[in-house]
């Protein structure tokens, strides 16, 4: 496998720099199944050796033994666990294959109530169309984009929100606004920048944006009337560095779009990262909208497993600080194909009323 596994590298390099699809394709696919194949592989097979190892220990024994033992007996036991030594690495295996196979399946576009505490009978109902890192490019095409797209018309969102790392191949983004636009909500559609955005490059991102319907909100924020309401939508720029601390920068940021806030605003914020939701909630924006994470791609009950490792993080779903609510999407796509127990989303999220008691 690791032979094989270099091999495929080199043909999507190869690939990749000649701009021959029909290699790069295939030769990036086939490295990633490599790829997961070997860890799963390296993940099972201790296990399934210390099993080998239990066993050989117990016939030693055996048949050092010198009270009557039944041979059948022995032999059960022996078969036991020589089967399941060679159980784990298959079944890990085909877990792995089922999370290399639900990673192209459909992103899941579906409808998500979320209760704000308070909310203005005018926006009792308002639907908000999510999409987070759809990473076009390698393993998510406009194909699927527009299958979400057109998966997101029957439940008749009022508002798009982008937040984030779109597509990193730039010659796609231009026609997936396009897609995304074609929606058109009532309210229209707004997007946020993404680190993926700074990777790929910002300054063509931007002119992009510019030549697009699709209006970007770096530190800025647009107010609609809902009945009369007003819907303050405000978004936030991404920090772009992935191992450092972003507190301050959050702080800022989160101080300079929410500056133009009235009393009577219902406060909807999109920041790429949801660490941004201890800064957000203090300053009592209702609803924060947000991506990045991908749930660690794997998943269990609607959590992601890295959950309890990563205390604060808010990887994946919906999270409460007091009376703020924060929804972290697991993507609509990603940048390496494996999902388990988490599947890609575009969620319609849908306002509720929630009468807070102790307001």
């Amino acid at each position: 496998l690791p032979g094989t596994g270099v091999v495929l590298v080199v043909l999507w390099a190869v690939g990749e720099y000649n701009n021959l699809g029909w290699l790069s394709l295939p030769a990036r696919t086939l490295t990633a199944i490599v790829f997961v194949l070997e860890v799963a592989l390296m993940l099972s097979l201790p296990f399934s050796g210390l099993l080998h190892g239990l066993n050989h220990l117990l016939e030693k024994k055996a048949r050092r033994r010198s009270e009557e033992r039944s041979p059948e007996f022995d032999h059960r036991r022996r078969l036991l666990l020589k089967g399941a030594a060679a159980a784990i690495p298959l079944a890990t295996l085909a877990t792995s294959a089922r999370g290399i196979t639900r990673a192209y399946a459909p992103a899941r576009v579906y409808l998500r109530p979320m209760a704000i505490p308070d909310l203005p009978a005018e926006l009792e109902g308002f639907r908000i169309f999510h999409l987070s890192d759809l990473h076009l490019g390698h393993y998510v095409t406009l194909e699927h984009l527009a299958q979400a797209v057109t998966l997101a018309q029957p439940l008749q969102p009022h508002l798009t929100l982008v937040t984030g790392d779109v597509s990193d191949d730039l010659s796609e983004l231009p026609t997936a606004l396009n897609l995304i636009y074609d929606l058109k909500p009532p309210y229209g559609t707004l997007a946020s920048l993404g680190n993926h955005e700074y990777f790929r490059g910002i300054k063509r991102v931007r002119q992009i944006f510019d030549q697009s319907p699709v209006p970007l909100l770096v530190n800025n924020s647009t107010r609609f009337h809902v009945s009369g309401q007003p819907l303050f939508v405000g978004a936030i720029d991404d920090p772009r560095s992935m191992m450092t601390s972003h507190d301050e920068f959050f702080r800022r940021t989160v101080t300079e779009t929410l500056a133009p806030v009235s009393g009577a605003d219902t406060v909807v914020l999109m920041s790429h990262r949801p660490n941004v939701f201890d800064f957000a909630a203090v300053r009592g924006v209702h609803l924060t909208l947000s991506g990045h994470t991908h749930g660690g791609q794997i998943g269990f009950m609607g959590r992601s497993v890295f959950e309890l490792h990563a205390s604060g993080n808010y990887l994946w779903g919906e999270y409460t600080i007091g009376t703020a609510r924060l929804y972290t999407s697991s993507g609509a796509g990603h940048w390496f194909p494996f999902r388990l127990g988490c599947p890609t989303e575009a969620p319609v999220i849908e306002l509720r009323r929630f009468v807070n008691s102790m307001s």
